[in-house]
């Protein structure tokens, strides 16, 4: 069996090309893993990382930018029907449709042992990888070719297969993983009902965090970005919020320091969530933060940061977001299942897998495209 699939050649570069799926199981051949037909694949911030000449995996989870695998298929959004089942000891059949938790732990180093998996630093995840300075691999150690989502076939573990309800269609279970990851900021962080949130950057994982946070009971719910698409799509949603107010800033025109305060009696908020990933947003997230309360920082950047350290007064603290807790996937999937999130209007663009120089180009300038998650069919 032959699968097409997407593999960055240097920074901004992408080449389509054809592979033996049995490359996917590794040397010697992984006996817990299936072959799972792709339905659709979302470009994620961390693909336009990748694409972009940064290893967004290797910052969040390493503290340090590696060189990506050269031999490494793109995408980990991924939604599929089992095509293979490859041995499976899971009560999973053929056809059936799956969302994906994308990554695998070692089970091995001390992160795991603790129960930690989501800071597992030798972990295989799907549609990433890197290698390390010595030239050795971090992961992946005896597979020629990563899988990725950007293909038509790409291998699973059994275990990592999650059956997708009916009711949840499978370009929405793309953003399942997406969803889980701002579960998981929203537990880190402690979203209180009735308490208010900031979160920086209405991009998928800022348009998703909001959601949870409306669905966790926050009453209000701040959200930057700078253009406009994303406040139009958000606000379609936040109409059906009970009991919680979405605040839009668009930060080339106002100062979300100023409106947080003004809107928190000058105590500032309860949460603050930072989906961006660059220095300029950790000074306006830190004061505008109230005492007792957690910034949460989903994307890891090299930038050094001039800092005021009684910005840090009262035991505000700043954190870091890795992966997601297998948990997690299961409570996003019960919220999209539930209603309470919505990600059709956070969908605005679809390409065939054909057309992928396209869609990255969509996906790498939103503001002149519109576009707020891009999603490959193929």
């Amino acid at each position: 069996m032959k699968t097409r699939g997407l593999f960055l050649t240097e920074p901004y570069k992408l080449k389509m090309k054809e592979v033996d799926v049995d490359k996917l199981f590794g040397d010697p051949p992984r006996s817990d893993m299936c072959v799972v037909k792709t339905a659709a694949c979302g470009i994620c911030g961390s693909d336009v990382s990748y694409y972009k000449g940064r290893n967004p995996w290797a910052l969040h989870t390493l503290g340090m930018n590696l060189p990506a695998d050269p031999h490494m298929m793109l995408g980990h959004e991924i939604s599929g029907y089992i095509e293979d089942l490859h041995g499976a000891t899971k009560q999973i059949e053929k056809g059936q449709r799956v969302g994906i938790i994308a990554y695998k732990e070692c089970g091995e180093c001390i992160d795991c042992l603790e129960g930690n998996y989501n800071l597992c630093s030798h972990c295989d995840h799907i549609g990433h990888g890197e290698t390390l300075p010595d030239g050795t691999k971090n992961s992946w150690y005896n597979f020629e070719i990563i899988p990725g989502g950007f293909s038509d076939f790409f291998t699973c573990w059994h275990e990592k297969l999650v059956p997708l309800p009916p009711n949840i269609n499978m370009k929405e279970a793309t953003q399942l993983d997406g969803l889980a990851v701002s579960v998981h900021g929203a537990n880190r962080v402690g979203i209180q009902k009735g308490g208010s949130v900031l979160i920086l950057g209405t991009g998928p994982i800022g348009f998703l965090s909001a959601q949870v946070a409306a669905a966790y009971g926050a009453a209000d719910v701040f959200v930057t970005d700078v253009f406009e698409k994303p406040f139009e799509q958000l606000e379609k949603v936040a109409k059906n919020w009970k009991g919680c107010t979405l605040h839009t800033i668009n930060v080339t025109k106002d100062d979300p320091v100023d409106i947080c305060l003004e809107n928190t009696k000058g105590l500032g908020v309860d949460a603050v969530m930072d989906t961006i990933g660059d220095k300029s947003t950790v000074i306006p997230g830190i004061k505008s933060l109230r005492r007792g309360r957690q910034m949460i920082m989903f994307s890891g950047f090299e930038d050094k940061v001039d800092f005021n350290l009684s910005w840090l007064s009262g035991e505000r603290i700043i954190t870091s977001s890795c992966n997601n807790p297998f948990p997690d996937y299961p409570l996003a999937i019960k919220l999209l299942s539930q209603g309470k999130i919505n990600i059709k209007e956070m969908i605005t663009h679809t390409f065939k897998l054909e057309d992928y120089q396209e869609a990255f180009v969509v996906a790498l300038h939103k503001e002149e495209h519109n576009s707020i998650k891009v999603v490959i069919e193929p």
